[in-house]
């Protein structure tokens, strides 16, 4: 049986003694920051990008010009002590940043998370989460649901608990001596394994493919020994995380009880039951940036989160986005797509199509709920082959895969109509769509007009229905 615990210590002592010590010498930095900003620097090698970002969970902080010679400098004002995101050319790593720190990075981005080193003030607790991200990826497959499923209960437990108490030594013989960032550090750790832990049930149900699976009395009870409410990690992500799992599962529960959709009993939920109203703002914001794209009750969607927030911003971003929707309810002429190149040559619009249902599928290669649908998709394209629906894939993947999105219909056999949108994310049809999430499915009748802007997947059994329900 493999040991979590030797493999995580293996990588752990690979990098452990790294730099730490060498690098405390560069914390005492004499210049003098404000204390609310930020001194952030450092050379990319090999650079291929000229923008370099650091980002919270909702905006860019920090945008920095690369030089030609990968080197950049700024400042980030107004900064506020927490977790962020570096991003160089769509690969992202986790950072943390308190105001008065003084950074440099060194990064390769042929290697990128390995490559990462960072000197200066922060460098402890930055070189520290670099490591952190390496150990986890090191676990690889032991750590997916499809190799936790097979493990029986008490392996399972063993594991979790294994793991969790690894990272937590981990921490402990890092020499940070920040125990602001330690205290947030081990709550991320503890809400991480008691994320796991719940995940338990669900892993077993789909490795077993028994969806009545039941763990037994003698699990332990991981939410006794966490707080629900602490609006002092509402920065650390897996305590966001817990939240969300946590009034997504209740939520579920209740929407099946009262007969109504999930997304708004979460809304619901999360409004009367959460007392902190920066915890509540968090969670129905975070549901709603999101999911006010995807609901099927738009307006009572709207409205409850209308009402029970109270941020200005997120109260300006959610009704722009709803405006946006308004114009895509069922009837109205569908936006158009305009001679992106198809896989079989040439180009195709959405006019070509007139006088045929169209069901549009939005994906790209690297997303793997969307490789997902690709069975469920090819067996409904076999049963409907010869009726009037043509079945459309649109790949949002960006220039540079092109050629990966090529092989990958080959290889796979796609069918239907393949083609490729000309600007990713940013394509006419996409922006027109409020796409924020892949896959995501689209109706339209023979006239151009939207039957289901947000519609069914093809492993669900409501396309069926859908397809039936308009005589296709």
């Amino acid at each position: 049986m493999i040991n979590f615990e030797t493999l995580i210590k293996k990588s752990i002592m690979k990098k452990l003694v790294f730099p730490f010590l060498a690098l405390a010498l560069f914390s005492c930095n004499e210049t003098k920051i404000p204390k609310t900003n930020v001194i952030f620097g450092g050379n990319i090698q090999n650079p291929n990008g000229d923008k370099f970002k650091i980002s919270s969970s909702e905006k860019v902080v920090g945008e920095f010009e690369v030089n030609k010679d990968g080197s950049f400098k700024d400042t980030i004002n107004e900064i506020e002590s927490g977790y962020y995101y570096i991003r160089y050319n769509n690969e992202t790593s986790p950072i943390y940043l308190e105001p008065g720190f003084d950074m440099d990075l060194k990064l390769n981005p042929e290697e990128f998370d390995e490559s990462i080193v960072y000197s200066g003030t922060g460098a402890l607790e930055n070189n520290y989460l670099a490591q952190k991200a390496l150990n986890k990826e090191a676990l690889g497959k032991l750590d997916s649901y499809q190799y936790l499923g097979t493990l029986e209960e008490k392996d399972y437990v063993t594991k979790m608990d294994s793991i969790k108490n690894v990272e937590l030594q981990f921490l402990e013989h890092s020499n940070i001596t920040n125990e602001s960032f330690k205290a947030l550090e081990k709550a991320n750790i503890t809400y991480d394994w008691v994320n796991k832990m719940r995940r338990f049930e669900p892993y077993k149900r789909f490795v077993t493919k028994n969806p009545d699976f039941k763990k037994s009395t003698a699990f332990p009870d991981v939410l006794s020994q966490v707080e629900l409410e602490n609006e002092s990690l509402i920065g650390v992500q897996q305590y966001k995380n817990f939240l969300s799992n946590y009034y997504s599962e209740k939520s579920t529960a209740q929407a099946k009880k009262d007969s109504i959709a999930q997304d708004v009993a979460y809304l619901k939920m999360v409004a009367q039951e959460v007392q902190s109203p920066k915890i509540k703002e968090y969670l129905l914001y975070n549901a709603a940036k999101y999911g006010v794209t995807y609901t099927k009750e738009l307006q009572n969607y709207y409205d409850i989160f209308m009402a029970n927030t109270t941020n200005v911003a997120h109260k300006k971003e959610i009704t722009e986005k709803y405006e946006k929707l308004l114009k895509l309810s069922k009837g109205a002429t569908s936006p158009k797509f305009d001679n992106y190149e198809n896989y079989a040559g040439g180009t195709s619009s959405l006019d070509d199509f007139k006088g045929k249902y169209v069901y549009i599928d939005v994906w790209a290669t690297w997303c793997g709920p969307c490789l997902r649908e690709v069975p469920a998709l090819k067996e409904v394209e076999a049963k409907y082959h010869d009726k009037n629906i043509v079945f459309v894939s649109m790949s949002i993947d960006k220039a540079k895969d092109h050629e990966k999105w090529k092989t990958m219909i080959a290889e796979k056999e796609l069918k239907g109509v393949q083609l490729f949108a000309p600007k990713d994310w940013s394509s006419d049809f996409v922006t027109a769509y409020g796409i924020l999430g892949i896959p995501r499915f689209i109706m339209i009748d023979p006239e151009g007009n939207i039957v289901d802007a947000n519609a069914p997947r093809p492993s669900s059994k409501e396309l069926i229905t859908l397809l039936e329900s308009l005589n296709i």
